[in-house]
């Protein structure tokens, strides 16, 4: 039922301001990624590659928490702009696994240092206090039940 004396409006929801960071985020990331032509999402693949490289695609996908559909894509962008192969896992043939090319470790350490600077301007808009509650509230709000991502492979 609708009561006018309540608020309404999507700034009243948390979706709605974390959606609305998110965005900012993307564009702010976009913006400075383009120069290597790479998407944030796909730094954020080569980010667990460069932990991990050769990881099984499952594996990538849930790490990601992307189903493989959508990784898939993102794969398909990333082998076109010469970043990432897939290989047949010589282990178990129904498995996929994913590499760094050349051409992704060679700018890996140009990519990192900006992503961090990058970070650090984000990090110099709080205290150091209140960035350390902000984190510890993205981590509460990721190992909450109610957003997890259940995926099933």
């Amino acid at each position: 039922m609708y009561d006018q004396t309540h608020q309404y409006g999507p700034e009243k929801y948390i979706c709605f301001k974390l959606s609305k960071v998110m965005r900012k985020l993307q564009r702010y990331y976009e913006s400075n990624l383009a120069s290597f032509e790479i998407t944030p999402v796909q730094f954020y693949v080569l980010s667990a590659l460069w932990e991990n490289d050769g990881m099984k695609f499952k594996e990538l996908a849930r790490s990601m928490n992307m189903d493989g559909s959508t990784l898939t894509g993102i794969l398909d962008r990333m082998e076109r702009g010469g970043f990432v192969e897939r290989r047949d896992d010589p282990e178990d043939r129904r498995s996929l696994l994913v590499f760094l090319t050349h051409k992704a470790k060679e700018h890996g350490a140009a990519m990192i240092e900006l992503a961090e600077k990058l970070d650090m301007e984000i990090k110099e808009q709080f205290s150091p206090a209140d960035f350390e509650t902000f984190l510890k509230v993205l981590d509460e709000l990721i190992d909450t039940d109610m957003v997890s991502y259940h995926q099933s492979f």
